[in-house]
């Protein structure tokens, strides 16, 4: 019989199978082993995880040899490490860090010293600028040799494959030091709009010796696309570009004052031969150049994200132009297509394109003076209408050859097409990500990758712990607080959360959030670093490099109809269901979630300190990778309102005084002040003497309370947990966990309920006496 702590693990598996009905597909009778490998078997699962047993054992492994190893002096205990420590040992005290595997510890919480400075800052809080110690066991010199190694064998197979390798590791500059190495012609595309980051690539090739060549750009190169013949000619061009138009068929049938008694710059650029450069540098977008992808290995940095993807809105112009000046299709306009019911002029339409082809016209016919404007991909909207299949959410998709997909959303009345470039005469395509989501590279680029991960498990958190010595901590746990819109923003949590950063560090953080979030910040004046930048970016950029100490505020989230229609383009239905951590838009529809979402937050971690000289991250939001080592602090348990800040004025500066004086000076009620005090004297700041009129408050330490909210940036414990965002939720599974911990501390039952149902600041990491 199949034991009830594996049906998750089965569950897991049939969801990677994109199986409903998992229960029924799995044999109760028969034992875990052979259930799992018979629905691996069927469903050609060989890249799926092993399961949590093998992890252990091979964990427990590596443990056994790590013991092995070991000098026969080294300690073995926890308390042997903390006499060593006390005693004199040359070995610096933050290096000493002890974890289960099973991620408990082996002695009580409350007999646990922390690693901290002993230097204050003004507001009395103790300073985290030190760092886990950088004399990592795995270098990152060692990491980049082994992403390096990764493209090498890469660029020699036939095979795509897409490098998984963390940010951080090098794997932009690998590739091209691996075509050095290898003699290798690559053509490498990245994003557009990141002139800087071309220019890098060019000089990481002259430093290996290699010739480069930046591929053109219209609206730089060409006068005409950049305005220099005027901006009517400019916005004409820009115009034909937008309805699918190729800037070579414009400047072909338009002839441009541009090209007048010499060849366009923009033209002229390309006007070389590939075969004369070891490294050629583009846009996504140039993978449709058969001249810089034949016979060369083309690598994509990053994901193209939309790059190949075209959206229309305005479908009743475009179709219902190309309709009248189409003859054959007996349809007069987008609104008679769009109702069709009858199968007769259904056919009649299909015998058409089955006679023509979907590439009719052409840009010649569009660029026609007497036609009136449509798009280019007119025809693949009417043929997508005609033959798509309803997915049973309000979307239809219908695959239209050669990797063409279309999609249409009736609730929006909005069509895609996704456009993935003809690679076959490529060497090969390989893509880096350090967030990678397989099956969006594969529809994206019409080849089927093969995923290969630098680091292991274990290699990848002490990566993340040691060799770039983050310190990533959690302070928000129940909410995912979507970002994007900017709608859901608290600015006044987040401005609490950040005064508590600086006071903390001593540094105005550096911020990535939101655009729209960014902006209601910089309005209020609240302090952080000019880095600070937003979720959209992010990918390739190094301009928090230098940067400390980060906050992360919320999530991107770019709405419900993004996922849908990644899914549809798959042909996937996704609807999605509840909120906040329990979003769910179906097995399917959630790895495209996590794309958006968990993954962009990652990248976000990884854009500081990416030189391994360590810094200390906030995560305020939920989602969060399920695998990524981190610490939990309680974060804001609640801001202030304005009068509690103004009675904290008062009383900081007159040191003693009655509540009626305070009321008085603050011209609010004395039982609302004498509220607002109770509340800072549990907090620990303000105390009481004496009794009814006698009653005379003071400053306890109010210098070291924030003034916006109630914060604890601390860890609630030593522990770095790894908790999937699932089963966090509302508490209800985490509470038992820190619970536990808590009571290590010799803290009561009541109070343990009270902090965690509460979420009340109390410091209890202080060692018990």
């Amino acid at each position: 019989m199949i034991q009830n702590d594996r049906f998750e693990m089965l569950k897991r598996l049939c969801d990677e199978a994109g199986i409903d009905d998992w229960v029924g597909e799995i044999d109760h009778t028969a034992t875990y082993q052979s259930n799992k490998q018979k629905i691996m078997n069927r469903y050609g699962l060989s890249g799926f995880e092993v399961d949590q047993e093998q992890k252990l054992k091979k964990l427990e492994a590596e443990a056994e040899d790590r013991e092995a190893e070991a000098p026969e002096d080294a300690p073995t205990s926890f308390e042997e490490q903390m006499r060593q420590q006390s005693g004199g040992t040359k070995r610096p005290a933050d290096t000493i860090e002890v974890d289960s595997i099973d991620g408990s510890s082996e002695q009580p919480a409350k007999n646990k010293q922390q690693n901290t400075q002993s230097n204050k800052l003004p507001s009395g809080r103790q300073s985290q600028k030190s760092q886990i110690s950088a004399s990592a066991s795995l270098s990152l010199s060692q990491v980049r040799d082994k992403c390096l190694k990764a493209i090498e064998e890469a660029y020699a197979e036939t095979q795509p494959v897409l490098i998984d390798a963390l940010p951080g590791t090098g794997k932009s500059y690998a590739a091209v030091e691996a075509a050095s190495a290898t003699e290798t012609p690559i053509t490498i595309l990245t994003s557009r709009g990141r002139k800087g980051r071309y220019a890098e690539i060019e000089s990481w090739c002259q430093t290996h010796g290699l010739s480069s060549k930046i591929l053109p750009n219209a609206d730089e190169d060409c006068p005409t696309f950049d305005g220099k013949h005027g901006p009517q000619l400019k916005r004409r061009f820009k115009k034909y570009r937008e309805l699918g138009i190729t800037v070579s068929d414009l400047h072909a049938h338009w002839n441009p004052p541009c090209q007048n008694g010499s060849a366009c710059p923009y033209q002229a650029a390309w006007n070389f031969q590939p075969e004369n450069y070891d490294v050629i540098i583009g846009h996504y977008t140039h993978a449709y150049v058969e001249k810089v992808i034949e016979n060369r290995v083309v690598v994509s940095d990053e994901i193209p994200s939309d790059a190949f993807l075209t959206k229309f809105e305005d479908l009743q112009t475009t179709i219902t132009n190309f309709l009248q000046q189409t003859s054959g299709i007996p349809f007069p306009n987008y609104f008679s297509l769009i109702s069709n019911n009858d199968s007769k002029n259904t056919e009649l339409a299909l015998n058409w394109f089955e006679n023509r082809g979907i590439n009719i016209g052409g840009s010649k016919q569009i660029l026609d003076p007497t036609t009136t404007d449509y798009h280019i991909h007119a025809p693949l909207l009417v043929l997508g209408i005609l033959v798509s299949e309803p997915l049973g959410n309000n979307w239809s998709r219908a695959s239209l050859g050669g990797g063409q997909v279309f999609a249409h959303n009736q609730n929006g009345n909005e069509m895609s097409v996704l456009t993935p470039p003809t690679l076959t005469n490529a060497k090969n395509v390989i893509a880096l990500d350090g967030t990678p989501t397989l099956r969006l590279y594969d529809l994206m680029f019409n080849v089927g990758f093969e995923q290969k991960q630098v680091l292991s498990d274990s290699e990848r958190e002490e990566y993340i712990r040691n060799t770039q010595n983050l310190k990533i901590v959690q302070t928000e746990l129940k909410y995912i607080r979507p970002y994007t819109s900017g709608n859901n923003v608290n600015v006044d949590r987040d401005e609490a959360l950040l005064r508590e950063v600086i006071a903390v560090h001593g540094d105005d953080p550096a911020v990535i959030s939101s655009d729209r979030a960014l902006g209601k910040l910089k309005a209020r004046n609240i302090p952080m670093s000019p880095n600070s930048t937003h979720y959209g970016n992010l990918r390739g950029s190094n301009k928090l490099a230098k940067e400390d100490v980060g906050v992360i505020l919320g999530s991107p989230h770019y709405g419900d109809e993004f996922i849908e229609r990644w899914a549809a383009l798959f042909g996937f239905e996704a609807s999605g269901s509840k909120s906040g951590t329990a979003k769910s838009y179906g097995a399917f529809g959630d790895e495209l979630l996590q794309h958006m979402r968990e993954n962009e937050v990652l990248q976000a971690i990884f854009r500081f300190a990416r030189d391994g000289s360590g810094a200390t991250v906030y995560v305020n939001t939920g989602a969060i990778p399920p695998w990524l080592p981190r610490e939990i602090a309680l974060g804001v348990s609640r801001t202030r309102k304005s009068t509690e800040r103004d009675i904290i004025d008062v009383l900081s500066r007159m040191g003693t005084v009655s509540g009626t004086e305070i009321a008085t000076k603050v011209d609010k009620h004395p039982n609302t002040v004498r509220s607002h005090l109770r509340t800072l004297q549990k907090e620990g700041v303000v105390r009481k003497t004496g009794n009814n009129k006698g009653t005379q408050w003071h400053d306890d330490g109010l210098s070291s309370a924030n003034k916006y909210g109630a914060v604890d940036l601390n860890s609630i414990t030593n522990k770095t947990y790894k908790i999937p965002i699932r089963e966090i939720g509302d508490k209800i599974e985490l509470k038992d966990e820190l619970d536990r911990h808590l009571e290590q501390y010799d803290i009561d039952q009541a109070e343990r309920d009270r902090l965690i149902g509460d979420m009340v600041m109390t410091d209890h990491r202080t060692e018990q006496t």
